[in-house]
């Protein structure tokens, strides 16, 4: 029974990270798409730049499930 319990809870954990790590490469994606909708070069670059890969990722998937937060605008637009 225990055994079985900690199968499932890895499993979902297991299953979590890899949602997470899917909704942060397409949300990274999704800011270099609005980088290029908005005309922002600068936001492009640090779309493509790996270090901000920490940054763009979720704000990109956050921007795509919910909108693009407006301090984004603010600086990049």
């Amino acid at each position: 029974m225990v055994q079985n319990l900690k199968k499932l809870t890895s499993g979902i954990g297991g299953g979590l990270i890899m949602l997470a790590m899917v909704a942060i490469s397409v949300g990274g994606l999704y800011w270099v798409w609005v980088a290029i909708q908005i005309g922002s070069f600068f936001m492009f670059l640090v779309g493509i730049f790996p270090l901000f890969f920490i940054v763009t990722g979720p704000v990109g998937a956050w921007g795509l499930l919910f909108g693009m937060p407006n301090w984004v605008f603010n600086i990049f637009g």
